[in-house]
């Protein structure tokens, strides 16, 4: 787990983010979850985009570059849908509300969180 800042303008967009960096983990994401924990944003990589086929809830999206800069934000995407971002390198998928202020442009750190996986 790692702790997910937003540089640009300050604040953490996630404490405990899991890392979703293998074929299955990315394929499986918040599937079939009744809610988003035990973690609170999952960081899917490499992708350009993603399905919400069988998660049960809406989420943020904040979609990075190769330089972990924002290329586009999402905000409440619902169950049942698809999106892509041709731009990105990378997604960070976040609980409604949790992207707050973020934009296109902001720069996005990942930190060690000192919790074990």
């Amino acid at each position: 787990m790692v702790e997910v800042a937003n540089l640009t303008r300050g604040g953490v967009l996630a404490g405990q983010c899991a890392l979703g960096v293998t074929f299955y983990l990315r394929l499986r994401g918040l599937m079939f979850r009744p809610v988003f924990g035990p973690f609170d944003g999952l960081w899917l990589a490499p992708t350009r985009e993603i399905h919400m086929f069988w998660v049960r809830f809406p989420i943020d999206l904040i979609w990075l570059d190769d330089g972990l800069r924002v290329v586009e934000v999402t905000r409440g995407i619902r169950p049942w849908r698809l999106k892509t971002c041709s731009r990105a390198r990378s997604v960070l998928e976040l609980p409604v509300g949790a992207a707050g202020d973020t934009q296109p442009g902001d720069r996005i750190a990942f930190h060690a969180s000192g919790a074990s996986a």
